[in-house]
């Protein structure tokens, strides 16, 4: 157990730092294109807070291989994959196409994501989670008057922000999942 704990706790570091970094690096496409503001911005148009909210955010990707333990190991294809399309579909939110059509390709996105890299009824609860919960963390931001969303269309967030957060739990997912497994080689039975 300690083997699995250490590899646990390794996974989650890097989730944390991962969400620090490239986390915050992805807000910056919306606050440099213009799709959210910063009440009081420090650096690169970001308040202070930003990469420890990202931090913490991606760190609860640690969730998925914790509650599905004997998943089979999820090859480096599928990460890639998963993570890709997070991205991508971060960069679409910013494309100027009308806000119900963004919803239907992040929707389309998240769907190719799910049935590519996941394909479990546990995937899928953890992205219809992340779909509530997330853009709650964010109203909740918003109403707190620390930034805005300049595409609000309900309770300050845009239509399109839980379909990202479902994309997102795939990409971290699959990476959480991937960063768990176990490496070492299964000692020959005599």
């Amino acid at each position: 157990m300690p083997a699995r704990r250490q590899r646990v706790a390794r996974a989650t570091l890097i989730l944390v730092l991962l969400g620090a970094t490239l986390g915050s690096a992805l807000d910056a496409i919306h606050s440099h294109f213009g799709a959210i503001s910063y009440t009081s911005p420090l650096v690169a148009k970001a308040a202070w807070w930003v990469p420890l909210l990202f931090a913490g955010a991606y760190g609860t990707g640690i969730g998925r291989p914790l509650l599905a333990r004997d998943e089979p190991p999820l090859p480096l294809w599928k990460v890639a994959l998963g993570m890709g399309l997070f991205i991508g579909a971060y960069w679409l939110t910013v494309v100027p196409w009308s806000w119900p059509v963004r919803c239907a390709v992040l929707s389309a996105i998240f769907v190719a994501a799910w049935a590519i890299c996941d394909r479990t009824w546990l995937g899928l609860l953890i992205a219809a989670l992340a779909a509530v919960f997330g853009p709650v963390v964010e109203i909740t931001l918003v109403q707190a008057g620390v930034f805005v969303h300049h595409e609000a269309l309900v309770l300050g967030i845009p239509a399109w922000l839980p379909f990202l957060y479902l994309t997102a739990s795939v990409g971290l997912g699959s990476l959480a999942r991937w960063l768990t497994i176990d490496t070492t080689p299964s000692s020959p039975i005599g």
